[in-house]
């Protein structure tokens, strides 16, 4: 048995829709929006019943090419071009962009993605599965060694990527991904070793972007899934139920115990708290929230729904989403795209400075930006046609911002009023100043031009709407940081 809080099962893997009247119905996604390790998938629906994820409604594209970046000054490159799939005269053009943007840059780039490719095929057996693979630690071995230890796996990301590019450009693309585990690239010479043990991503997590890009590594290639990631949670869904697991919506648990929980269920006009005994509980929900509101309701009784986080956890960035359903085709844009901020070093270390300033804020500070920055797009149409209506586009931009910043008078209130105020942690002239200086990125794409007018609709998340749906401590959607 399932007590699911939502009337949806599937958390931040899922979308939702927007209809318009007179136009039709958007898609959008409001959490992941990439799909990675598909053969993952497929194994999960083999062994829990012998069959496929088509059988389920699950259908999973890849995206060729895997991205499209584009930098600060209006610079784009096309990269992730799996061998024997891609057309070739489009990696053609990619690996001489690369050399464009600094001399033998398509050779520097194999071979980044040569010692990563060997990180990814020994880090995701042994380290993330925790399967032995002998055999993936000689190559392992070689790549973390060769050339005085270069690419040694434990020494601060960018200290490798200054050691192998001199281009901000190639250095901001080998290490886009380290926003993904809440990390930072850049060395931290504040912290002990450089900040690996705290917020710097070590050189070992550029297997990201080999999972991502590297042409011929098995396990590399950005899906999409067809319908959105609601697919992927309505497959799961019908998995499930097909073992004879049965779900129950719109409940919330308010106080888990050793011998079962208390819940509530919503719209329920009596407010009534039930009990659902139990031998054994399986918690999905978000560790640091769990903890304060589900098992230590010292201060609650068992029937108040409440809202309160461990914040002795190193957290990753906050988003800012918006959603926009747009009345023309953004043909510039691919599924994928990522916008660097590449001027030069420092406009690049700062645009990771959100990272590093949620590691050090205190209580009573107050933040009113987060310029410059990096960030993503999500262009489902380029993919899957049905996201938007006919010459209309559906698009989601994620821009990393600070996460909720906890409040210990805040914590002895109801969740209701604890979302009034930490709403208002991102005030109207915060969400403006970001969506302004998005429309301007986005303008330098040919095609795109004034943005701004041909957005029919906009929807909004921040860390506060993370919070309320699906009760994410400090409200961030990438969790806690991978140190």
């Amino acid at each position: 048995l399932i007590l699911e809080k939502n009337s949806e099962a599937g958390g931040r893997c899922g979308s939702f829709h927007v209809n318009l009247p007179h136009v039709g119905r958007f898609r959008h996604e409001r959490g992941p929006s990439l799909l990675l390790l598909p053969y993952i998938y497929r194994e999960l629906f083999e062994d829990c019943g012998n069959s496929t994820p088509e059988e389920h409604g699950l259908i999973m594209t890849q995206c060729v090419p895997a991205y499209k970046v584009v930098f600060s000054d209006g610079d784009t490159i096309e990269m992730g071009f799996p061998v024997g799939i891609s057309n070739n005269n489009s990696a053609v053009e990619s690996r001489k962009k690369l050399n464009e943007v600094e001399p033998n840059g398509a050779q520097k780039w194999d071979e980044y993605m040569a010692a990563m490719s060997a990180f990814l095929n020994c880090g995701l057996p042994n380290f993330i599965q925790e399967q032995l693979d002998l055999a993936s630690f000689p190559t392992f071995v070689y790549q973390a060694l060769r050339n005085g230890a270069k690419m040694w796996p434990l020494k601060p990301h960018s200290d490798s990527l200054d050691d192998i590019f001199t281009s901000t450009k190639l250095k901001a693309l080998a290490s886009f991904q380290d926003l993904y585990v809440g990390l930072e690239p850049y060395r931290n010479d504040g912290e002990l070793f450089g900040g690996v043990i705290k917020k710097t991503a070590p050189t070992v997590f550029g297997l990201l972007s080999a999972l991502e890009l590297h042409p011929t590594n098995k396990l590399a290639g950005v899906f999409a899934p067809k319908g959105g990631f609601q697919s992927v949670s309505t497959a799961f869904k019908s998995l499930a139920e097909s073992r004879g697991v049965k779900i129950q919506y719109n409940c919330t648990v308010t106080k888990i115990c050793s011998n079962g929980v208390y819940y509530k269920k919503l719209n329920d006009q009596s407010n009534t708290t039930m009990w659902m005994p139990a031998n054994l509980c399986v918690v999905n929900a978000d560790l640091p929230y769990a903890t304060k509101s589900l098992f230590q309701q010292t201060k609650h009784d068992k029937r108040d729904i409440i809202y309160d986080w461990d914040d002795s956890f190193d957290f990753s960035s906050g988003v800012i989403a918006f959603h926009w359903c747009v009345n023309k085709r953004l043909d510039a844009l691919n599924t994928h795209n990522v916008f660097l901020c590449s001027d030069n070093r420092t406009l690049a270390k700062q645009s990771w400075s959100v990272l590093r300033d949620t590691a050090n804020y205190k209580e009573g500070e107050n933040e009113n930006s987060c310029e410059p920055f990096n960030f993503y797009v999500h262009r489902p149409c380029n993919s899957d046609p049905s996201a938007a209506p006919d010459g209309h586009d559906s698009v989601t931009i994620l821009v990393p911002c600070h996460t909720l910043r906890r409040s210990t008078e805040v914590a002895r209130l109801g969740k209701e009023e604890a979302m009034k105020f930490y709403r208002e942690q991102f005030d109207e002239e915060f969400i403006n100043s970001i969506r302004d200086a998005v429309f301007t990125r986005l303008s330098i794409l040919k095609g795109v031009g004034n943005l701004k007018k041909s957005v029919l609709h906009e929807y909004i998340d921040t860390p506060a709407t993370y919070a309320n749906l699906y009760n994410l401590g400090a409200g961030t959607p990438f969790g806690l940081v991978s140190s």
